[in-house]
């Protein structure tokens, strides 16, 4: 699973916050404790100088420390028996004085055994899922809101099919890529005229595939294509472009809205078929919504490039109305 590294940091930076927060509680609430019982300050500053005691007695003694040791350990656990005994005879918790945590498997330091412990991964999902919706209308795109009414019933000659019988065809096999993401291997070509529920069906998947904690990248091929020219020309903002490209790179999904919608150039198709490339051998799974056919591929951009897009993508197509004038009829 691949993380994008700008919203784990964030997730990994505002657990130290709040780590950091609750070890200022815990001592707040230890120096007021200590007013009330001064016994308490004179446990909690001997029991601190027990290891430097421990290390004292090593390097002194002349012989064998043990017995010494012992002792010092016999008396840190009555020390902490009376602490403990003192904070019970007050009406406190034993652990009243130690920072809280949110997460008892990783104490809030986000890691476990050395790996990523579940609230990262539960906390990234969730903040990943937040920015996405900023960008897409993941809160109200979802598979449950599609509606089959928008697409007539009526069979198209040509294709021997009616649009609703084609798209829940479409959205079954939407809804299957999202449910089994990470288990099977798939990409998805999603072409038709605009207005037919490509974009839409996409949020559907990006919100389901986010709430599963994998990493999901979503761009305009606009905005794709010109960071790859701010980092070919050294623009102004290429920093912030090198890290966007990378994100195309590596998160565990990429969605390519609109392609064909921008500018053809010979760079433009050299940008696509390494993207495209570079995901397709790492087996990483890519989402490309057009309007372009299929037969339109290689004529815009390249034989390589339909090539990829053609051999290695299911292809759905999207037929009917433009929903946004089904809906004006509707609101009449």
């Amino acid at each position: 699973m691949a993380y994008d590294k700008t919203i784990l940091s964030a997730v990994l930076r505002q657990l130290e916050i709040t780590r950091s927060e609750h070890q200022a509680d815990a001592e707040s609430r230890r120096w007021r404790l200590y007013d009330r019982i001064p016994r308490l300050r004179a446990i909690d500053q001997e029991l601190q100088g027990t290891s430097a005691r421990a290390i004292r007695i090593a390097l002194d003694s002349g012989g064998d420390p043990e017995d010494a040791i012992h002792r010092l350990r016999d008396r840190n656990l009555a020390l902490q028996e009376e602490k403990r005994s003192l904070l019970l005879r007050h009406g406190l918790t034993p652990d009243y004085l130690s920072p809280a945590v949110d997460c008892p498997l990783c104490s809030d330091t986000g890691y476990r055994d050395g790996r990523l412990c579940s609230c990262v991964r539960s906390k990234y999902a969730a903040e990943q899922t937040r920015r996405l919706s900023t960008i897409l209308p993941i809160q109200t795109d979802t598979f449950d809101s599609f509606r089959f009414d928008y697409y007539s019933n009526t069979v198209d000659q040509r294709l021997g099919s009616s649009p609703r019988y084609v798209m829940h065809s479409n959205f079954n096999l939407c809804r299957e890529f999202a449910d089994s993401f990470g288990e099977k291997y798939a990409n998805l070509l999603l072409f038709g005229s605009s207005g037919l529920g490509k974009t839409f069906l996409s949020s559907c998947i990006a919100r389901t595939v986010s709430e599963h904690g994998f990493s999901v990248a979503y761009d305009t091929s606009i905005h794709v294509f010109s960071h790859f020219e701010e980092v070919k020309f050294n623009g102004p903002n290429s920093e912030q472009a090198a890290l966007s490209l990378e994100k195309y790179r590596s998160a565990d999904l990429l969605i390519l809205d609109d392609l064909g919608t921008e500018m053809g150039t010979a760079f433009t198709t050299s940008c696509l078929y390494d993207l495209l490339n570079t995901r397709l051998m790492k087996r990483q799974p890519v989402i490309i919504n057009t309007n372009l056919m299929p037969n339109e591929l290689e004529k815009r951009y390249s034989p390589a490039v339909a090539s990829r897009i053609l051999g290695e993508f299911t292809l759905l197509r999207f037929l009917g109305e433009d929903i946004r004038r089904v809906r004006q009829r509707e609101n009449r």
